[in-house]
């Protein structure tokens, strides 16, 4: 043990690396080849990364003026794709179970992409995320109680849960749906229960 505790300490002391405009560059490229991003979304992160390791905010601010151009070359570059990481967030909340307009609103914030663009993508993550919704042909009511459906379905909560329910199970199923932004009226259909004391 005391010998991770002395590695530990022994990273603390070194000397941290000089930042300069080159190696920014190198860590956007890295962050951008493990990660779909948006511009804003690198610009932020290449900030936070400067506000780590530089102390004095003159020096900060200096290399900070490097990010805008280091984020547009790789943007021309392909490396950053305010679609894509729009699109990749999207999907990630339908699959977690969120309801539309839920989903749009946290890709939205965890992409740093503007609420137009995300919608943009919408059809085509719900047929990627969603595939069992592909050839359905729901009106928007129907849409919702189907997505909270498959939520409970791939949570294995509500009418999936293995080991049965309770009251209690129950109503904690209903608040998860709630939670991610789906109506009263497709909760209750989905759950097939009453939750009229929930209003």
């Amino acid at each position: 043990m005391s010998f991770g505790k002395k590695d530990a300490r022994d990273r603390r002391d070194k000397p941290r690396r000089k930042m300069t405009p080159e190696r920014l560059r190198n860590i956007a490229v890295y962050y951008c080849q493990r990660y779909l991003v948006s511009e804003a979304k690198l610009r932020d992160y290449l900030s936070t990364r400067l506000y780590r390791e530089i102390q004095d905010a003159e020096e900060r601010a200096a290399m900070a003026e490097h990010i805008p151009e280091i984020a547009a070359r790789l943007a021309e570059a392909g490396l950053v794709n305010d679609r894509e990481a729009a699109s990749s967030k999207l999907r990630s909340a339908l699959r977690a179970g969120y309801a539309t307009g839920a989903a749009i609103n946290n890709a939205a914030r965890s992409s740093h992409v503007d609420k137009q663009t995300v919608e943009a993508q919408l059809a085509t993550a719900l047929t990627e995320a969603l595939p069992e919704m592909e050839d359905e042909d729901l009106d928007p009511v129907e849409e919702g109680t189907m997505m909270a459906g498959l939520a409970l379905k791939r949570a294995r909560r509500g009418p999936y849960r293995t080991n049965g329910g309770d009251e209690k199970t129950e109503k904690r199923d209903i608040n998860w749906l709630l939670r991610r932004g789906f109506r009263f009226d497709d909760i209750r259909k989905a759950m097939n229960v009453e939750i009229d004391d929930y209003e």
